[in-house]
């Protein structure tokens, strides 16, 4: 925000602007202060969004400004724009989204735009919206890392199932992709994909079934936290796989220390929710300059194995067992 102080030469001139200016600034200041953003994740039900949120509130009391995380309970694209189109209402200040599915939003987006509010995609994007740019993990570099891991842990190939979130949601087909192109050099075949809708009890059903039906699976690549649900099956049914999960939430790293999951693609939450934030504000602190100044930003991700589980445990504050 910028100030305009007019200086004139007169001395009573002087004092009587000094305090219109005054008051001027004052007022200016609490309209900064009123500021309401808010970020709009896919669901609710995820560990994995807490720390965004974290991350948000985080930037929200630097800055002074107010902060809403709202989202649906579970992933569901018509909820979700249902929430955005109700922030519509309340004269919010900008807007991240997390698009369950990249296409749903492109109106709600536009809309937005439409009224003036900045609006940023996180987490996962929606590319041919009017978005303004992106906060997050680039997810095709980081699914590449993934399946070098699971080639590492699997040097003699074997089968292996993919269990995704939401099949609409972009950043699991890049991450997927990613995936893809990391093992395409060695001799690992991905038997089937499934998708739990981002709901690690969903996780838990699908990946039993799939293991009793087919008892010659050799590993498990899952796009996000419900790499615990694939351990835990893991564990409960004796089984040999290989596993390699994304996000790094306590329950993960202490299931790679515990020897259930070999390696974790982590991501940054946390960072994710306080850039995401501190973007919005500039942009609508740009004005109608907003475009000009909007850029992508990669929050960056992190590889756990059981070479460096304890490092990063101790590092993020994790009490392993």
């Amino acid at each position: 925000m910028r100030y305009f102080f007019l200086r004139f030469t007169f001395v009573l001139a002087i004092a009587g602007w000094s305090l219109c200016a005054s008051f001027a600034q004052d007022e200016a200041l609490q309209k900064e202060e009123d500021l309401n953003f808010a970020l709009c994740p896919k669901a609710l039900n995820n560990p994995f969004w807490d720390e965004v949120r974290l991350g948000m509130e985080q930037a929200a009391l630097e800055l002074g400004v107010k902060a809403e995380f709202v989202g649906p309970t579970e992933a569901d694209a018509s909820l979700q724009i249902q929430k955005i189109e109700a922030l519509l209402q309340t004269g919010i200040d900008g807007i991240g989204i997390a698009p369950n599915v990249p296409e749903s939003v492109v109106d709600v987006i536009a809309k937005a735009r439409d009224m003036g509010i900045p609006v940023i995609c996180f987490d996962s994007d929606s590319p041919e919206s009017e978005r303004l740019c992106y906060v997050g993990t680039f997810n095709e570099s980081a699914g590449y890392e993934a399946g070098k891991l699971m080639k590492k842990f699997m040097p003699d190939g074997g089968k292996i199932l993919i269990v995704s979130g939401g099949a609409g949601a972009l950043n699991h087909q890049e991450r997927i992709a990613g995936f893809e192109r990391g093992i395409e050099d060695g001799d690992i075949e991905v038997a089937d994909i499934q998708y739990c809708n981002d709901d690690l009890n969903r996780a838990t059903q699908l990946i039993e079934a799939y293991v009793s039906a087919h008892p010659d699976l050799d590993g498990i690549f899952c796009t996000a936290s419900w790499a615990v649900s694939a351990a835990n099956v893991r564990r409960d049914k004796e089984l040999d796989l290989v596993i390699v999960g994304f996000d790094t939430i306590e329950a993960e790293v202490q299931l790679v220390k515990d020897g259930l999951i070999e390696g974790l693609v982590g991501q940054n939450p946390v960072g994710m929710g306080y850039e995401s934030l501190r973007t919005l504000f500039r942009l609508h602190q740009a004005g109608e300059d907003m475009e000009d100044i909007a850029d992508d930003i990669d929050t960056g991700s992190v590889i756990v194995t059981p070479e460096n589980v304890e490092e990063f445990a101790n590092d993020k504050g994790y009490a392993l067992k």
